[in-house]
C-alpha cells in the first residue's frame, strides 16, 4: 500500500528531484569535459617531457661518441696505438697522444674521462691523483672487451657502472669502440661521463612526474635504487611498452599515466610516469570548486522551488483544511478560498453538492440498514423452524411405532415446549439459559429414540447463563452431531456441551462427540461457506435467501457475525482422538484476525 504524502511536499520533492538531477548531469558533464581536455593536454606535456629527457641523454651520448670518432679519424693516434700494441715494453706516457686529445674538436668540458688503451699502453685525459698501476691492470682485465670486440668498430653504449679505471668505483656511463685499421684491432677507446650527469637529466619537478630509464634489454638505468612496489611497477611498464610495439606513446597502467620514448640512437627507453590522481595538479581544486558551485546552485534552486510550490499549493491546502473540518456531526462546508484557479473552484462547488447528497443518503441508509439487519436476523431464525419440526416429528413417530406406550405423552410435552420456544418472537434477545432449556427438551426426545446409545452431557459456567446468545445456537449443533454420527451406524454416541469463561475475557461454547468426525471434503465445504457469508456481510448483500446447508452451521455463523461482529469466531474440526468438534468463541474485544479455522 502506498503511503499518503502531503501535496506540497510531494510537489516540492518532484520538482527538486528533476532540477537536482538536471543540475547534476550538467555539472558532471562539464567536469568530465574539462577534466578530459586537461588530461589530454597533460598527456601531451608528459610526452614532450619524455622526448626532452631522451634528447638530452642522446645528446650526451653523441658528444661522447663524437670524441671517439675524432680520435679514430686521427691517423697519428691510430698509428701510435698500432705501434704500442706490438711493443715489448709497457709505454707509460706520450706527449704526442696528449696533444691529440687536447686538439679534439669536442666539448671536453662535458666529459669525465677519455682513455685509450691496450695491453702495452694507456693514454688518458682525466683528473689527477689516480693510480697508474690500477689503470694498467684494469686495461688488461677490461670487462667490456668481448662486447666491444663483437661490435667490430661500432659504438657500444655502456650502461651506468662503477668506473673500471678508478679504484674509488665512482659510477659512470660511457661509450666505447675498438681502435683498428679495418683489419686488425690495436686497442680500445672509451669516453665516460659521471652518472650524476644522467641523474641531473632525469630529475624532474615532482609536479611533472618521475622518470625511469631502461636499456634496450630491460635493465633499469635510472633510478639507481627503487623499492619493491616501484620495481613491480617498472616491470609492468616495460612489459606494456613491449606490447605497444611503437617507438613512442602514452598509456595508463597500475593507477599511473605513463609516456615513453625509445631512442633510435641508443635504444634506451625514457619513461615519464605520474599517479593518475596527481596527473592534473589542480584537479582536486577543480573538483572542490565545482562542488561548491553545485551546492550553491542546488541551495538556490531548492529555495526557489519551495517558494513556487508554496504559492501554487496554497489554495489547495486551504481547501484541504476546510474539508478536514467536515465530520458526521458537522456537515457544513463553507470555505473562504479566493483563487483564480478554476479547477479548485470546481472542486469546492462539487464537494458542497456532494455533502448535501451525502446527508440525504446517510439518513436513508441508517433507516434502511436497521430494517435490513432486523429482517435478516428474523429470516435466519425462521429458516430453523421447518428443519427442527420435521426432525422432531420423525423422532416421535419412530418412538411411538417401536414402543406404543404412554411415554409418548411425555415426549409430546417436550415437543410442545420446543415448538413454543421455536415460534416465540416476543423477545428480542435470548440467553444461554434459554438455549440450554431448549437443548434439555431436545435431549429428552432424542435420547428416548436412541435409548442406551446416546449420552448428552452439559457443563455450563453459572456466570454465563445470563449471556445474550443468538436463538437456535446450541441445540442445532447437538442435532448435527446426532444425525451425522448415527448415519454411520455408530454403536454408541457421547456428546459433550461445555460453556466456559475465557481467561482473557469473553466466553466459549464447545460441542464435542466421539462420532466419525468431519471429512476433509466437508471441512473444505464449511470453510468456503463461511468465507462466502463474510463476503456477503461485508458487501451488505441479502443473506435472507442464502442457501443454508450443513444443518444450520452457516446459519449460526451468519447470526453470530451479525450479533457480535469480529468478536465472533467459529472453528469446525476434529478431535485428536476421533470425533467432531465445534468451538465458538466470543472475545471481549474485536479480533483483527478474521480467519476461519476448519481443520483437524
Amino acid at each position: 500500500m502506498r503511503k499518503n504524502q502531503n501535496y506540497l511536499k510531494k510537489q516540492f520533492y518532484n520538482y527538486s528531484l528533476v532540477v537536482l538531477l538536471s543540475l547534476t548531469v550538467i555539472i558532471v558533464f562539464a567536469m568530465a569535459v574539462l577534466y578530459r581536455e586537461q588530461y589530454l593536454q597533460n598527456i601531451e606535456v608528459q610526452s614532450q617531457l619524455s622526448v626532452n629527457v631522451q634528447n638530452q641523454i642522446d645528446s650526451s651520448l653523441k658528444e661522447m661518441d663524437k670524441i671517439i670518432n675524432g680520435l679514430l679519424f686521427n691517423k697519428s693516434f691510430v698509428q701510435a696505438m698500432k705501434e704500442t700494441s706490438s711493443s715489448a715494453e709497457y709505454i707509460d706516457y706520450n706527449n704526442q697522444m696528449m696533444e691529440n686529445f687536447i686538439s679534439l674538436d669536442a666539448p671536453l668540458f662535458s666529459t669525465f674521462r677519455i682513455i685509450a688503451f691496450n695491453d702495452n699502453a694507456y693514454y688518458t685525459l682525466t683528473k689527477t691523483g689516480e693510480s697508474s698501476s690500477y689503470i694498467k691492470e684494469a686495461g688488461r682485465t677490461y670487462r667490456w672487451k668481448d662486447e666491444v670486440l663483437a661490435a667490430d668498430g661500432k659504438k657500444v653504449i655502456l650502461p651506468p657502472h662503477p668506473d673500471d679505471f678508478d679504484d674509488t668505483g665512482e659510477k659512470v656511463y660511457s661509450v666505447a669502440r675498438t681502435i683498428s685499421d679495418g683489419k686488425y684491432h690495436f686497442g680500445f677507446v672509451e669516453v665516460q661521463n659521471l652518472y650524476s650527469h644522467l641523474e641531473e637529466i632525469c630529475s624532474l619537478n615532482p609536479a611533472s612526474g618521475s622518470v625511469v630509464l631502461y636499456s634496450a634489454h630491460g635493465e633499469v638505468l635510472y633510478p639507481a635504487d627503487c623499492g619493491e612496489d616501484e620495481r613491480i611497477l617498472f616491470e609492468n611498464i616495460f612489459q606494456e611498452i613491449g606490447r605497444q610495439q611503437a617507438s613512442a606513446g602514452s598509456f595508463r597502467r597500475k593507477g599511473h599515466q605513463i609516456s615513453y620514448q625509445i631512442s633510435d640512437y641508443s635504444g634506451w627507453i625514457s619513461i615519464v610516469y605520474c599517479p593518475v590522481i596527481s596527473f592534473i595538479p589542480y584537479g582536486m581544486n577543480l573538483i572542490l570548486m565545482t562542488l561548491a558551485v553545485y551546492v550553491l546552485l542546488a541551495v538556490f534552486s531548492l529555495f526557489m522551488i519551495g517558494r513556487t510550490a508554496r504559492r501554487m499549493a496554497a489554495p489547495l491546502m486551504e481547501l484541504n483544511h476546510a474539508i478536514s473540518e467536515v465530520t458526521l456531526e458537522n456537515m457544513t462546508f463553507q470555505p473562504h478560498i479566493v483563487t483564480s484557479i478554476s479547477e479548485i473552484n470546481n472542486i469546492n462547488q462539487s464537494f458542497q453538492q456532494m455533502l448535501e447528497h451525502l446527508q440525504e443518503a446517510i439518513a436513508r441508509s441508517i433507516q434502511s440498514q436497521a430494517g435490513e439487519e432486523r429482517a435478516n436476523y428474523l429470516a435466519l431464525q425462521a429458516q430453523m423452524h421447518p428443519h427442527t419440526l420435521y426432525n422432531t416429528l420423525s423422532m416421535i413417530e419412530s418412538v411411538s411405532y417401536m414402543h406404543g406406550d404412554k411415554e409418548v405423552s411425555g415426549l409430546c410435552v417436550c415437543l410442545s415446549q420446543m415448538l413454543r420456544y421455536i415460534s416465540d418472537y416476543s423477545k428480542r434477545e435470548y440467553t444461554v439459559q434459554d438455549e440450554l432449556t431448549h437443548l434439555e427438551q431436545y435431549a429428552t426426545l432424542v435420547q428416548k429414540r436412541y435409548e442406551g446409545k446416546l449420552e448428552i452431557t452439559v457443563h455450563a459456567d453459572p456466570a454465563l447463563l445470563s449471556v445474550i446468545i443468538p436463538k437456535f445456537t446450541i441445540q442445532p449443533l447437538v442435532e448435527n452431531a446426532v444425525k451425522h454420527s448415527f448415519a454411520t451406524r455408530i454403536a454408541s454416541l457421547s456428546i459433550c456441551v461445555e460453556l466456559t469463561v475465557l481467561s482473557e475475557g469473553g466466553w466459549s461454547l464447545k460441542v464435542e462427540d466421539n462420532g466419525p468426525g468431519f471429512t476433509q471434503e466437508a471441512l473444505e465445504k464449511v470453510r468456503r461457506q463461511f468465507e462466502e457469508c463474510d463476503r456477503s456481510l461485508m458487501r451488505h448483500q441479502d443473506v435472507i435467501n442464502t442457501k443454508i446447508g450443513n444443518l444450520g452451521l452457516s446459519n449460526i455463523y451468519v447470526r453470530g457475525r451479525i450479533l457480535y461482529g469480529r468478536r465472533f469466531r467459529m472453528q469446525v474440526g476434529n478431535r485428536e482422538n476421533g470425533g467432531g468438534c465445534i468451538n465458538i468463541t466470543v472475545t471481549q474485544e474485536e479480533s483483527h484476525d478474521e480467519r476461519i479455522s476448519c481443520g483437524r
